[in-house]
């Protein structure tokens, strides 16, 4: 495959992930966000079939490429409504959290998969390694089909925020001292007239 193939195989697949993450919201209110993505994860190791298959050729690029852009927009489509899912269930004073650490466990895996894809490939050679990795796409397939997830058939509801108490509702009294009855207040005031003094 030549660079200019390549690069037009690859915008194909950017295009799949787009119509992927369009089609989520009408796919999920159509079918369930479960079956949905369960129906994405299932399609998603077939999609490396033709690049596992493929040889020299114009007709296999296009395969590639058709295949790239339906495993891209399943993946779109799976990501968007999950994580749709995962930040109406978490409260708003956790939604922080919860990103960093989701960022954190995909981007930092992503090196490590590679360094491990890199090291494989060059053991055991190309081919058995793409073979090993569409094996592995079956995981999150498993994953979700053990989880109650798989029968989700509407988005969750957003989590109940307590009510704040009576006793957090009522302002706080101003601190200081406290006069009984300000209205009748005595006038101190020494007279010294009354003291006969000049």
């Amino acid at each position: 495959m030549g660079a200019t193939a390549f690069g037009v195989v690859l915008g194909i697949g950017a295009l799949g992930a787009a119509a992927g993450a369009l089609a989520a919201p009408s796919l999920a209110a159509r079918y369930g966000p479960g079956p949905m993505m369960l129906a994405a994860l299932a399609i998603t190791p077939l999609t490396q079939i033709p690049l596992l298959l493929a040889s020299p050729g114009l007709g296999w690029q296009f395969a590639i490429g058709g295949a790239l852009f339906l495993q891209l927009a399943c993946a779109a489509a799976a990501g968007t409504t999950q994580r749709t899912i995962r930040q109406v269930v978490t409260a708003d004073g956790m939604q922080a959290r919860m990103q960093a650490v989701s960022t954190w466990l995909t981007s930092g895996a992503r090196p490590v998969a590679a360094l491990l894809a890199g090291g494989l490939g060059t053991w055991i050679g190309v081919r058995p390694t793409l073979v090993a990795g569409a094996c592995l796409l079956l995981v999150p397939l498993v994953v979700l089909y053990r989880s109650p997830l798989r029968s989700l058939l509407d988005m969750p509801g957003s989590p109940a925020v307590a009510s704040p108490s009576a006793e957090a509702a009522t302002p706080p009294t101003p601190s200081g001292p406290t006069v009984p009855h300000p209205a009748v207040a005595v006038d101190v005031r020494h007279d010294r007239s009354l003291e006969g003094g000049p």
